[in-house]
């Protein structure tokens, strides 16, 4: 039986379409700032081979897991971007390397953009062998993000810029054969990188607002539909006002008031955009979420995602 292999091109105003439409990640992006959402993907591949390019508007809280059973590179598509991600600040100028079932969780800023490439561990293996190096485990010890050498990293992300040009242009047609064409360059580039890195980068050192950071973070995620004061995660996190202030913005631009509201926000939105709009109202939903006054709620709504509730919820029947 011959291998099938994928393709999709898209653009998107939405970010669950966007989740939808990554195909072999599980994904669930919370926007956190005002305005309109728009995405490109670019993806394409076959079971063991996945080149992506998927770039993002708005700021946002991403969550999920890369594709299950492959090795994933991460890179910037461009030097001057950055993201927190997995407890580190990652630059354009780093190769980062998605752990096996590990948990994603990042947040990236309106001018995200990055190419993602999955390969086996048997592939990266074997091509650690061709180059006599150690396996591919023993050769990252452990280690998801690495400084590059400048002007190797330049030499492939210019190729995988001219790559992702090739197939979105449709210059080229996807084919098998192509595909192992270009899994057998990128996992050289990529094993040849890794070989010449300057050194790995360790996770930023968990200070006391961090590690309380996470605490509360934790808590509106378990509290669902009840509203969180930040008296509330005052006392669970056990530190003043102030220090949990100043975590909130550190890391996500937001107070712990506003970042409470937008998390419910999200949390109505996803359930509008999985309602029947028929059966269920906007009214129900919102209230299921603490927001009591429909005006008010229809109006903060709109602010942060540049559209009604009801107009979420007549999207959810298209």
């Amino acid at each position: 039986m011959k291998e099938q292999y994928f393709y999709l091109h898209q653009h998107s105003n939405d970010f669950d379409e966007f989740c939808t439409n990554a195909l072999n990640w599980d994904l669930d992006y919370r926007q956190l700032e005002h305005g309109v959402f728009t995405s490109e993907i670019l993806t394409y591949g076959n079971s063991r081979f996945i080149f992506s390019r998927a770039s993002l508007t708005r700021r946002l809280l991403q969550k999920g897991s890369s594709p299950r059973g492959l090795i994933t590179f991460g890179l910037l598509a461009k030097p001057e971007i950055n993201i927190y991600w997995r407890n580190k600040d990652v630059s354009g100028e780093q190769l980062f390397i998605f752990p096996p079932d590990g948990e994603l969780y990042s947040i990236s800023q309106s001018d995200f953009d990055v190419f993602v490439i999955s390969f086996t561990e048997e592939k990266l293996d074997q091509v650690c062998a061709a180059f006599q190096l150690p396996s591919f485990n023993e050769l990252i010890n452990g280690h998801e993000v690495f400084q590059c050498n400048p002007q190797m990293l330049t030499m492939l992300r210019n190729f995988l810029l001219h790559t992702e040009q090739m197939f979105s242009s449709g210059q080229y047609a996807i084919n098998n054969a192509l595909l192992e064409q270009l899994e057998n360059e990128l996992s050289e580039q990529m094993i040849h990188l890794l070989e010449h890195s300057t050194q790995p980068v360790n996770s930023n050192k968990q200070r006391r607002r961090d590690i309380a950071l996470q605490s509360a973070v934790n808590y509106i995620d378990e509290a669902r539909n009840y509203i969180v004061t930040v008296t509330d995660l005052c006392e669970t996190c056990n530190v003043s006002q102030r220090t949990l202030e100043y975590a909130f913005r550190e890391r996500y631009g937001l107070s712990p008031k506003e970042y409470t509201l937008i998390h419910r926000l999200n949390n109505v939105r996803k359930l509008l955009r999985v309602a029947d709009p028929d059966k269920e109202k906007v009214s129900t939903i919102a209230q299921l979420n603490g927001f009591w006054h429909m005006g008010q709620f229809s109006s903060i709504y709109k602010k942060l995602f540049a559209e009604l509730p009801s107009e979420t919820l007549k999207q959810s029947s298209t």
